[in-house]
């Protein structure tokens, strides 16, 4: 009985201590001590195939579009019609435009946006670090916007019911068609549960980089499980 009490307090102490240092670490809210899941989705050939599988389930209302899980998080694509007016509505038709191994955006009329839409699982939080990005066409542009500069939009909100000029943050492509990729490094977009991104016209996205924040749940359960071990070491030390 004693032993079973002084484990239980071994543990009770070794938690109380280890939890504390982790709250004060997660008070100062550095890099290395809440971003440590990096992921990249990378439309993978294998997960992205051009059959667009639905590998999780959609979480924008109406769609039943498609949506595929990578490197721990959602990716699902959007295709919001009637942009600007009270019929505005997501389609049911939302799928990808798979291209060797990348996401080939495009879209169709002025009063549409097509775009990605990520999330975690777990409604966990993240950070958007960088995406790359290749301009394929200048010939068209939803309403709002010119061919003669191409937009990326990223947003952690979006209302289709709204214009789409005025609701994400615009980053400038111009109207030279890229032969190659390139990066668009961010840090708008921190401590974050979702993310639109879409573009004004033509554009193929590859490579969206993000940071995930560990659950405070996954972080105790971690502690305790240590704590045990500990505890366990230290009772067979004394013996």
């Amino acid at each position: 009985m004693n032993d079973q009490k002084m484990e239980f307090s071994c543990l009770t102490q070794t938690v109380k201590n280890q939890f504390i240092t982790v709250a004060v670490a997660l008070t100062v809210v550095t890099g290395i001590t809440t971003e440590v899941q990096a992921a990249k989705i990378e439309f993978d050939a294998d997960t992205y195939a051009t059959a667009n599988p639905n590998t999780c389930t959609p979480q924008l209302p109406d769609t039943g579009g498609k949506c595929f899980l990578e490197d721990g998080f959602n990716v699902e694509a959007f295709s919001a019609q009637e942009i600007g007016s009270a019929t505005a509505f997501y389609s049911e038709g939302a799928h990808f435009h798979p291209s060797n191994s990348y996401e080939a955006q495009h879209f169709s009329e002025v009063d549409r946006l097509l775009g990605i839409y990520l999330t975690l699982p777990n409604g966990g939080t993240f950070s958007l670090q960088s995406l790359d990005y290749q301009l394929r066409d200048n010939t068209r542009a939803i309403s709002g916007y010119s061919t003669d500069d191409t937009k990326i939009l990223i947003s952690t909100t979006f209302d289709p019911t709204q214009p789409v000029l005025g609701q994400f943050t615009e980053y400038s492509l111009g109207s030279t068609l890229s032969p190659t990729f390139q990066t668009l490094n961010l840090t708008e977009f921190e401590d974050i549960t979702q993310v639109y991104i879409a573009s004004s016209g033509d554009v193929n996205f590859d490579n969206i980089t993000t940071n995930a924040i560990p659950e405070p749940s996954l972080l105790v359960g971690l502690l305790t499980l240590g704590s045990v071990g500990f505890c366990l070491r230290k009772k067979e030390s004394q013996r």
